[in-house]
């Protein structure tokens, strides 16, 4: 998760013409952008260097594409991301049934789909409202809590916990009790250092 992190600040900083012009190796920028590609090639299994180097590109081509598609369905948007397979491609969850066609973003390094998936119950907003409304409850209810995150499009909410994998079993009857209260799938990961919480 970290790679991400320093990977979305790097790419920010990086025009197209910056990919195009590959750095010197040993630069610091080279290295940097080695230390990304192998990052992503180890995330992604079968993925080449090059292929890995193109889809970095295109991430940094699409970015204000994804915020104009956030902006669009800012009503009924539940969460939108770019997903790695079957290729490349920039998924939007929305909430309700009201279909919207599939498009094609075109960019100097390739083309990206952009898939719309109907049918989810929460927007993001709404999702990350009924869980600050039962953070009380959800603190009360899981001793040791360290963080929290939350998945609007799967409906999915994972408890940070300090201790280990028995803890998390021994609390799994609480957990049930908060899945009928907040109407929502939640799960705990043990072993998690005290964080920042993270929705």
């Amino acid at each position: 998760m970290e790679w991400k992190i320093l990977a979305c600040t790097l790419l920010l900083s990086l025009s197209t013409t910056a990919w195009a012009q590959v750095p010197e190796a040993d630069s610091e920028l080279g290295q940097e952008m080695q230390t990304l590609v192998k990052n992503y090639v180890a995330e992604h299994p079968g993925i080449s260097i090059d292929e890995a180097i193109n889809r970095l590109a295109v991430q940094t081509e699409i970015l204000q594409s994804m915020q104009d598609l956030r902006r669009e369905f800012a009503g009924r948007l539940t969460e939108i991301s770019i997903q790695p397979a079957p290729d490349q491609h920039i998924l939007v969850e929305l909430k309700g049934s009201a279909p919207v066609a599939n498009r094609l973003l075109v960019t100097p390094s390739g083309s990206t789909r952009v898939v719309f998936e109907e049918g989810h119950k929460h927007t993001a907003e709404e999702f990350h409202a009924r869980i600050d409304k039962h953070k009380d409850l959800l603190y009360s209810a899981i001793p040791g809590m360290t963080g929290l995150l939350g998945r609007p499009g799967e409906d999915r909410l994972i408890i940070y916990i300090e201790g280990n994998e028995r803890q998390a079993e021994e609390l799994q009857a609480a957990v049930e009790r908060l899945e009928r209260e907040l109407g929502l799938s939640i799960s705990l990961r043990p072993n998690m250092a005290r964080s920042r919480i993270s929705l």
